[in-house]
């Protein structure tokens, strides 16, 4: 799915209970950190659940980040999965150049995550863009 397609599905679904199934949905569609990543080089920090967080460059010309990431808890799996969406598979200067707050407002997101999640949210963003700015160097 892209941002569209995200942004489309949460305006049909009426119902936050319709739409934590379709987050939920989304969490199949995350590549998998290997258990040998599952590192504390690779926990996001400031998470409250252990959430993994990785990505690579691939051989596409240009490169693009493929992403890979688990959460302990489905939920928080598919959280994950949903913030990763407008990042998946772009180079590393559009993922820097991507500001993700329009996206999030859009699916109104943050207004019914707690403080805890929103700040892991935040977190995860954060560590989304130094993945790229590290991956832009190489």
């Amino acid at each position: 799915m892209n941002t569209k397609d995200v942004l489309d599905a949460f305006e049909m679904l009426d119902t936050w209970e319709a739409r934590y199934e379709l987050i939920g949905d989304l969490s199949r569609e995350l590549l998998p950190v290997a258990e040998s990543e599952k590192t504390d080089a690779n926990l996001v920090k400031g998470c409250n659940t252990q959430t993994w967080l990785t990505g690579n460059l691939t051989d596409d010309d240009p490169p693009l980040i493929e992403y890979r990431a688990d959460a302990e808890t489905p939920l928080v799996r598919g959280l994950v999965a949903l913030l990763l969406v407008p990042f998946q598979r772009k180079s590393p200067e559009a993922v820097l150049e991507t500001d993700p707050r329009p996206y999030i407002a859009g699916i109104g997101l943050a207004e019914h995550l707690s403080a805890n999640r929103r700040a892991g949210m935040e977190h995860f963003i954060e560590r989304v863009f130094q993945i790229a700015q590290h991956l832009r160097r190489q």
